[in-house]
């Protein structure tokens, strides 16, 4: 993501700061999906909770939400944050894992996450397909990324999706955009459903 910062345990810092909130609110962009009590949602990427605590705030106590990540510094930072927090952390499972293999249970979730993620990863389709498992039928797939703009901080430009080829990317995997929102001066959110008729790999 942020690719100047070097030092893993200062990335993890900044991306907590309040910097960053000012970027993309984890609040404003979570009010844009339906999170209920007591839902099941997976941070896919979750790096150390800048979305995962503010979820699990909002599904409390009967909920949950995984938190995936294959970075341990990133999960580190994430038990730290939210020891720090007033969330339940037995309501937050963390899973050391790659997102294309989560091992969460099949169509178990109701809201599925991530956020500058999806521009980095290779196999999309392997990607999406772990997507389409671990999703509940009716499911929200939310997904927060970099604009197709020149900016200070972020990845290269070259690498990133803009909002049409995501959508696309998207399409070709099985989900439809129901609702494309500004997410900040410098990201995008596509909220997602996945498409009744895609066949399952």
């Amino acid at each position: 993501m942020e690719h100047h910062i070097a030092n893993h345990v200062d990335r993890v810092k900044f991306l907590m700061s309040e910097e960053r909130k000012q970027w993309h609110s984890p609040e404003t962009i979570l009010k844009e999906i339906e999170i209920k009590k007591g839902m099941t949602i997976a941070d896919l990427g979750s790096g150390p909770g800048f979305f995962t605590i503010p979820m699990a705030q909002v599904t409390g106590e009967k909920g949950l939400v995984y938190a995936v990540d294959s970075n341990q510094t990133m999960l580190n930072g994430l038990k730290e944050n939210i020891a720090k927090s007033n969330v339940n952390s037995k309501i937050i499972k963390i899973v050391k894992n790659d997102v294309c293999h989560t091992e969460i249970s099949k169509e178990s979730v109701d809201i599925i996450l991530f956020a500058n993620v999806l521009h980095e990863i290779e196999d999309k389709k392997a990607f999406f397909r772990e997507v389409r498992r671990i999703s509940k039928p009716i499911a929200y797939i939310v997904d927060v990324d970099w604009k197709k703009i020149q900016t200070e901080y972020g990845p290269p430009f070259k690498g990133r999706l803009s909002e049409n080829e995501a959508t696309r990317v998207l399409a070709e995997n099985g989900f439809s955009v129901i609702k494309q929102v500004e997410a900040g001066p410098y990201h995008y959110e596509l909220i997602c459903i996945p498409t009744v008729n895609h066949q399952k790999i």
